[in-house]
């Protein structure tokens, strides 16, 4: 028999301890001082007694090759021939270009079999206990001691000049964008995207936090903040502004850039320093986890942004107005221009806005 070290598995520190995190089992082992020797021994496949020879002492030696049978049994290491080192090549082969990181989220948040789900009564019950001793998050974030700019309100007529369908079969993601200032009228009406569709709710929002918009969020959590840069608006000053949905206005913060450092934080997209706005997207992850205290909700932020994105996009479509989505960032500089911590906001894309040619 000849077993070698799982490749579905992570160490990390925690607490004092070495963990293997074993994402395709679902399991985390506290592992024995010396196991790294046995680790390293395996990183080629060998017969589990060869471990021996990793120490000249005999005693350490059995000892090494009990921590090795020990690892067998919890496919720590993986025998070879069996259906656990054969899944992890097909994981290995179809998975690789990501690297590890990728698929220990993906598998390590997958649902198994006996994963258990609580009923909607269950789960609503549970919050409305835990919101008095523990209230959830703001929906929006604060403006502090910033002045909010009151947008114009949309007109619907603009937004109705085609239907629903029409619009899905237009839109397109253009990276071409005309010299014309963007309109502030459209970038207010591109906004409600992201404003609440029951603002009477707020201040005194429901227990349990939830907010209800135009594009769905898991849970009602919308943990997505929107945030403008305008660099080509009429009536805004170039600069970035926060976009506050219960007030439907923008808060004015410091960050301003130039043409080059746009392009720059855009992943050097040269097309994006031709445009009217970007629309830049941020997850609080509190509001979420709040609700969702596990790991497998990071997906539904990111589904989170693509709803409402899609919604933005529908709305250009109808304005007239061309746009695209872009996910290639560089994260550093996005925070930077925005103040936020990606500590617990997280940058997940933006959309690129203005004039048709």
């Amino acid at each position: 028999m000849l077993v070698r070290v799982s490749s579905c598995g992570t160490l990390y520190w925690s607490d004092g301890d070495v963990v293997w995190d074993d994402h395709l089992g679902h399991r985390q082992l506290k592992l024995a001082d010396g196991t790294e020797r046995v680790l390293r021994w395996f990183s080629s496949w060998r017969e589990p007694e060869s471990v021996r020879d990793a120490d000249e002492n005999p005693e350490i030696g059995e000892r090494l090759v009990r921590i090795a049978r020990a690892m067998i049994r919890y496919e720590v290491l993986v025998v070879k021939g069996s259906h656990r080192q054969q899944r992890e090549e097909e994981i290995l082969r179809d998975w690789g270009p990501w690297g590890t990181s990728a698929r220990a989220f993906h598998f390590g948040t997958r649902s198994l079999r006996e994963t258990e789900f609580t009923t909607s009564e269950t789960t609503a019950k549970t919050l409305l206990e835990k919101a008095k001793v523990s209230p959830p998050p703001s929906p929006v974030r604060p403006t502090g001691e910033h002045h909010t700019i009151a947008l114009p309100e949309p007109s619907p007529e603009p937004l109705n000049t085609i239907g629903l369908g029409e619009a899905l079969s237009r839109r397109r993601s253009v990276r071409e964008f005309g010299e014309e200032p963007l309109r502030l009228r459209d970038l207010s009406a591109l906004l409600t995207a992201a404003r609440p569709t029951r603002p009477e709710t707020h201040p005194d929002i429901p227990a349990t936090g939830n907010v209800f918009k135009t594009s769905p969020s898991g849970g009602a959590r919308h943990p997505t903040e929107v945030y403008v840069y305008a660099r080509n608006v009429e009536g805004l000053a170039p600069g970035v502004y926060h976009y506050n949905g219960f007030r439907h206005g923008l808060t004015p913060l410091d960050g301003k850039i130039d043409d080059d450092q746009l392009i720059a934080l855009a992943g050097d997209q040269q097309w994006t320093g031709n445009a009217g706005a970007l629309l830049i997207y941020t997850s609080v992850i509190e509001r979420n986890q709040w609700k969702y205290p596990v790991s497998r909700t990071y997906r539904v932020l990111l589904m989170d942004v693509g709803h409402l994105s899609q919604t933005v996009y529908l709305l250009a479509t109808a304005l007239g107005l061309n746009v695209t989505f872009t996910a290639a960032l560089r994260d550093e500089l996005v925070e930077d221009l925005l103040g936020c911590d990606p500590a617990n906001e997280l940058v997940l894309g933006m959309s690129v806005v203005g004039n048709r040619l």
